[in-house]
């Protein structure tokens, strides 16, 4: 902490003689601290640190001293990102709150005396939100339809003529499908969470940059196991089809008690990007090349399923573990898609009196 503090003193110094501080560096002033100080989770660490090299390091804005910077350049800066087109409105919102934190701490150190964003911010972010909200012909949510789900399972379960599966991670894949959970409660998992009926969550493991490589041999992320997300530890009542891929998993692997669950052919833990990566080319292969968002999809096409057959959104929200505001606004589609590709139209259903049958056998 002497040392953090020391070196900001220094800081200062320097731009009190020259003031050569960029908007950039004291963004990842404001980082160094928060590393040094344990503030983030690694994940949270390299998402902030992406924000400022590639979101403001990289554009004028980033490159301005510090003192010289106005509220009408940061503005600037956004509409410049939104004009873009590259990013969707949450990360262009990242760069607006890494910015308002940084001066907000500036602030607090008694280093600064003003943030430009101060009176403003609220009004910039709802100017994001009103820029990149959803016109009639596009989802709310993009989820799966009922005939690409079908698809997806009849590819990613294929048996080739040796009778092992044509993908390694087909079955992994499907029980991001069959339960909602995140793909880091996925990597997290082990054996001994699962009974045959009910699962454990309880686990995530994210990939992170490794800070304190030391040599060319040592991999260059690393795994970093943590709680899950918003700490929502759950037991999970799981669908026919759940406890039938974990079976099938267990009877091929063995299902040592302390061993993960999620593994490639080799025994390693898997990776979020090598399941990426995966559910593209099970989806370019089931002819699914129009949809985007990845893994997540997986996740909010579980929930919208849910909802449909009568789960209320906290009991949605419950069951992935997630917020109810973020489930609503987040998972759950609304109107649904009909047809593909560029003929693809997504509309609001009829609503209708629902069953009443249970919906937890009947997911996905």
């Amino acid at each position: 902490m002497k040392k953090k503090e020391a070196e900001w003193e220094q800081q200062k110094e320097l731009e009190k003689i020259d003031g050569k501080i960029t908007l950039a560096q004291f963004c990842q002033l404001h980082l160094d601290y928060q590393v040094e100080n344990d503030d983030l989770k690694p994940k949270s660490i390299d998402r902030r640190e992406c924000t400022i090299n590639n979101q403001i390091a990289k554009y004028p804005l980033g490159k301005l001293q510090l003192q010289a910077v106005r509220e009408e350049d940061i503005s600037k800066h956004i509409k410049t990102l939104m004009d873009e087109g590259k990013l969707s409105g949450e990360s262009i919102v990242k760069v607006v709150n890494v910015i308002n934190a940084a001066y907000n701490w500036g602030i607090a150190r008694k280093s600064l005396q003003d943030n430009p964003l101060r009176a403003s911010k609220d009004q910039l972010l709802k100017k994001i939100r009103k820029k990149t909200e959803k016109d009639a012909f596009e989802a709310d949510v993009t989820v799966f339809s009922e005939g690409e789900v079908e698809k997806i399972e009849r590819e990613a379960l294929t048996v080739k003529a040796n009778g092992k599966l044509k993908y390694a991670a087909g079955r992994q894949l499907m029980l991001l499908l069959y339960t909602g959970i995140r793909v880091g409660e996925l990597l997290g998992l082990r054996w001994r969470d699962w009974d045959g009926e009910c699962l454990v969550i309880n686990k995530s493991i994210s990939m992170a940059k490794n800070r304190n490589k030391s040599s060319d041999k040592e991999n260059n992320f690393i795994p970093c196991e943590g709680t899950t997300k918003n700490q929502k530890a759950r037991i999970l009542v799981l669908s026919d089809k759940a406890n039938k891929i974990l079976q099938d998993m267990k009877d091929e692997s063995g299902g040592d008690p302390d061993a993960f669950i999620a593994v490639t052919r080799t025994g390693k833990l898997n990776t979020a990007s090598n399941l990426e990566h995966r559910l593209e080319v099970v989806l370019k292969n089931a002819g699914i090349e129009d949809v985007n968002g990845g893994l997540h999809t997986l996740r909010k096409t579980f929930a919208t399923d849910l909802y449909e057959q009568g789960a209320k959104v906290e009991e949605v929200a419950a069951y992935i573990g997630d917020l109810e505001s973020t489930t609503r606004k987040y998972y759950i589609a609304i109107r649904k898609k009909k047809g593909s590709g560029v003929d693809a139209k997504h509309v609001v259903e009829l609503p209708m009196l629902k069953s009443g049958k249970e919906v937890w056998e009947n997911a996905v």
